[in-house]
């Protein structure tokens, strides 16, 4: 072939090309009906798969693309008598608002009922209430025993040391037993137990006498006082009452 056939050639194949990218796809698949000799019905989408003594009774069905979902349409305003359709929108809008904020003050009611429950451990005449503790941005939680003999919360110094709460002052405090033992005291920003927070309160901070304890601390007067509570020993949580 010489090369002006060559060229020709090529120039052809180009437009052929060209010519396939502007044709219309096609969106729509032909789908191929057979009955075999059990009188089973069958679909398949090619010629091909049709067993050829039953290619002579064979249908052709075309399968049209599914069409695009459609928008939702907006629910139509419905206008009470005497209303114009902006009146109309107006109220509707006004209702839709009304009844989302009763959802919203129905969910924060919820919420704070759930807490107004604490679960809490009880370890024989011990309950222990999960408590948290925050000093300079940070935050700890703690397992305090339920103390409404002591004044004061009472924090292990490993907990304290965990917060890095300055000590501001020394104390002597009597412990179980009738010993005193000194102690420091240190200001927290805030304790938290359910849904109440008490801010810069103040807290003993010891070395734990005798062997390791299970808890961190007690949980003193200056956090319980003015608070109603009780304890439900079987269920082994405290309902607050707000």
């Amino acid at each position: 072939m010489d090369k002006k056939n060559a060229d020709l050639l090529i120039l052809l194949c180009l437009c052929i090309f060209v010519v396939a990218l502007f044709l219309p796809l096609k969106l729509r698949a032909e789908i191929y009906k057979y009955v075999d000799k059990n009188g089973t019905i069958h679909f398949v989408d090619d010629l091909g798969k049709v067993p050829a003594e039953y290619r002579n009774q064979v249908t052709v069905r075309e399968e049209k693309p599914k069409a695009p979902p459609q928008e939702e349409v907006p629910a139509a305003v419905t206008e009470k008598k005497g209303e114009t359709p902006e009146e109309a929108r107006t109220r509707q809008m006004l209702e839709s608002l009304e009844e989302k904020k009763k959802q919203e003050e129905e969910k924060a009611r919820e919420e704070f009922d759930q807490s107004l429950v604490t679960k809490v451990t009880i370890r024989g005449n011990h309950v222990l209430v999960p408590v948290t503790l925050g000093y300079g941005g940070k935050e700890v939680q703690a397992s305090l025993v339920l103390d409404t003999g002591a004044d004061l919360i009472t924090l292990h110094r490993p907990i304290a040391d965990q917060l890095n709460v300055p000590l501001t002052n020394r104390a002597n405090v009597r412990v179980v037993g009738g010993k005193v033992i000194n102690a420091g005291v240190a200001t927290l920003d805030y304790v938290r137990v359910g849904p109440y927070e008490a801010k810069a309160i103040q807290a003993l901070v010891i070395f734990p006498q005798g062997p390791a304890t299970s808890h961190d601390g007690l949980l003193g007067m200056n956090f319980l006082r003015g608070l109603e509570y009780s304890i439900d020993f079987e269920n082994q949580v405290i309902r607050w009452k707000p």
